[in-house]
This record gives C-alpha cells, structure tokens and sequence, in this order.
C-alpha cells in the first residue's frame, strides 16, 4: 500500500471508529503496512476524533523506531510489528477497545457464539491472555495466537484486535464484534 492511500484509508477507519463509539479518548491503534516494508501508524495519544493523515508515523518494521523526526508512534507498535511477522497477508492491523468485548476479555474468556451474526458472519476468533499493554510479552502472544489465520483476537483484560488487507473489513469486523459481545452480554443479563 503507498502511503498516501494508506493515510486516507487510516484517518477514515479511525473516524468511522470514533463515531461508532468503538474507541474512546485517546485509546485504540491503527497501521498499515507500506510497498517498501515499513508501517504506517497512529501516533501516541491522539484521539482518532481530529486525526489527521499528517499525524501518522512511518516506522521500521523491525525496531519500530520512527522514521520521521519529533513524531511518536502509538505505544502498542510492538503489537503490530508483531502482527504483521504473523502472516505475510496481513497489511493492516486496527486494535480497539470496544466496551462490551472488554467486559469479556475481563472475564477471562471469548463470549459465547450462539446467535445468526456471530456464527455466520463473524469472522473466527481467537483468544491472548492478558500480559501488559505495550509489552513484547503481549506481542508474541498475540502473533502466535494470528499465525493461525484467525482475523480476530480478544485481548485479555484489554481489547480487540481486528487483521486482514482491508480497513473496511476490520472496521466491519469490530463492529460486528462488539455487537455479537453485547447480545452474549445482554442474553445472559437476562439468564
């Protein structure tokens, strides 16, 4: 992907996102990666309510040091140089932290597949146990879970990450995700 397409596709994704209240604040991540290698990413604590494509940091894809002067990439690069070192068909990563696939990822397991959406249009699932945010502990726990082929990972006590070729059908994904979270969430509310 050349970067001015990926810095479109990312701002989009990221706005979509924030509309659809899948992120919140400053959290949730995104990166592309580029033709020559190298990834394209959100840059650390940047709500993705204003971003701007100017704001994206270019960083190597083996260090994830920034490759641009007095921009920093978002802290969880680890997570997706490591994502990316799962599977060569994987050219985009969106991490989020949508409410209700928080609360199953706090309670230490997936939710329970059981309704038409979750079991005929979302995307397999797999799950990471928790390690701290940012870690490389989390990173290769993360790329070994992906290595599977599975376009979607819980992370415990902490959120979702969505992988693929296409923002828009992570985007798509996550949404489904954390609507298919809160149905499981809801049925059991109601016993």
């Amino acid at each position: 992907m050349k970067r001015k397409a990926a810095g479109r596709a990312i701002v989009a994704c990221a706005r979509e996102l924030w509309d659809r209240r899948l992120v919140t604040g400053s959290s949730g991540n995104l990166s592309a990666r580029l033709a020559d290698g190298s990834i394209l990413i959100t840059p650390t604590g940047r709500a993705f309510r204003a971003l701007d494509a100017r704001e994206l940091v270019r960083i190597d894809p083996q260090t994830g040091a920034s490759l641009e002067d007095g921009k920093a990439p978002s802290s969880e690069y680890p997570l997706h140089i490591a994502a990316y070192r799962a599977r060569p068909d994987i050219g985009i990563v969106v991490h989020t932290h949508p409410t209700y696939c928080v609360v199953w990822s706090g309670a230490g397991r997936l939710f329970p597949r059981d309704t038409v959406a979750s079991t005929e249009s979302l995307a397999p699932m797999v799950w990471v146990d928790f390690f701290p945010s940012g870690s490389l502990q989390l990173a290769e726990a993360t790329s070994a879970a992906l290595s599977g082929g599975a376009p979607l990972a819980l992370l415990g006590n902490h959120g979702l990450i969505a992988v693929g070729t296409d923002f828009d059908d992570a985007l798509v994904q996550t949404d489904l995700a954390e609507e298919c979270a809160r149905v499981a969430y809801l049925a059991r509310a109601m016993g």
